[in-house]
């Protein structure tokens, strides 16, 4: 996990980190497909295969297909999903600044994250 070489103009430090990522808007229940581009302690930069129809302000959950394998103590591990808002759309990005997230999956049918195995 390497940092973005932007991240001295950022208020965050952001990662490039490329993995699969499910949108769903919370307004109309649509989903559509992503891939991260980089995801920080606050957002995320999505990549659309099409042109997206997001707008700013639209409020989205997110599901990030992530393996969070922790090697050693000292590293953290990614989040599986995040609630947040649009905040950025360009033509096939979409900046989502998220206002909470989980480190454990959600369950497909509540909606709900899974308490992890110990």
């Amino acid at each position: 996990m390497e940092p973005d070489p932007s991240w001295k103009r950022r208020s965050e430090l952001r990662f490039l980190i490329e993995a699969g990522a499910t949108v769903e808007v919370v307004k109309s229940g649509q989903t559509v497909r992503a891939t991260t581009v980089n995801m920080s302690g606050g957002g995320v930069l999505l990549h659309f295969e099409e042109t997206s129809q997001l707008a700013v302000g639209d409020e989205v959950i997110c599901e990030f297909k992530v393996e969070n394998k922790v090697e050693n103590d000292d590293a953290k591990p990614l989040p599986y999903w995040g609630v947040g808002s649009v905040v950025r759309v360009e033509d096939c990005r979409v900046a989502i600044m998220l206002q909470a997230g989980g480190f454990s999956p959600l369950d497909p049918e509540t909606g709900v994250a899974i308490a992890p195995r110990i």
